[in-house]
């Protein structure tokens, strides 16, 4: 992405450069409409011109490469911590037009690249559940999968920014995905404990 204007003139390299084409560059035109499209240019510009209380790309003299950089890095971010739930809510706002998705984009909170464990660990937040007690994915009425918690583990959770217990769940030979999956994880916030009487 270094060049957003490459001149006609240096992309005819192969090219009889003796006279000089009154016709733009196609795959040139393409390259910036890709970029126009997919929101590159836009982004490149907001760097480049952002500011607010913890930075400011005029007073630190933001470089095109440097903003560059910075794209590719937020990009590769959010590729790296795709999550479930935003992606679910961004399709259901394509599907239902309920906003403009440059909007929704908007409340995307990413986590930093690299995210240390915290300084206080392991004097943290306690665990809710413990080892052998029977869990259920939380459920906006549909059936979710269930079983018994077999271990958990202290990590950084995208979906919210911050760190948080997670848990590996033991699926109960009735639960749905039990058929392709044996077992699964799931963060603290998104379960909730299950009594065997009201299982399906």
């Amino acid at each position: 992405m270094s060049n957003h204007t490459i001149s006609t003139e240096a992309s005819r390299s192969s090219r009889d450069t003796s006279r000089p084409s009154s016709k733009p560059d196609v795959n040139q035109t393409g390259y910036q409409q890709a970029l126009d499209d997919f929101a590159i240019l836009l982004l490149l510009y907001r760097l480049q011109t952002f500011s607010d209380a913890n930075f400011d790309a005029a007073w630190v003299a933001l470089t095109p490469q440097e903003a560059e950089a910075i794209a590719i890095l937020l990009i590769q971010t959010l590729t790296t911590h795709l999550n479930g739930k935003v992606l679910a809510a961004y399709l259901e706002t394509i599907r239902h037009n309920k906003l403009d998705i440059s909007t929704s984009l908007a409340s995307l909170h990413l986590p930093p690249p690299t995210a240390a464990l915290l300084a206080t660990f392991p004097d943290v937040e306690v665990p809710n559940f413990l080892y052998g007690d029977r869990l259920r994915w939380l459920s906006n009425g549909e059936t979710t999968d269930w079983g018994i918690a077999i271990g958990r583990f202290y990590s950084f959770a995208p979906h919210c920014g911050r760190w948080r217990w997670c848990y590996l769940i033991w699926l109960d030979p009735d639960s749905p995905s039990v058929t392709w999956v044996k077992a699964d994880i799931a963060w603290e916030d998104d379960l909730e404990p299950v009594e065997a009487e009201t299982l399906p």
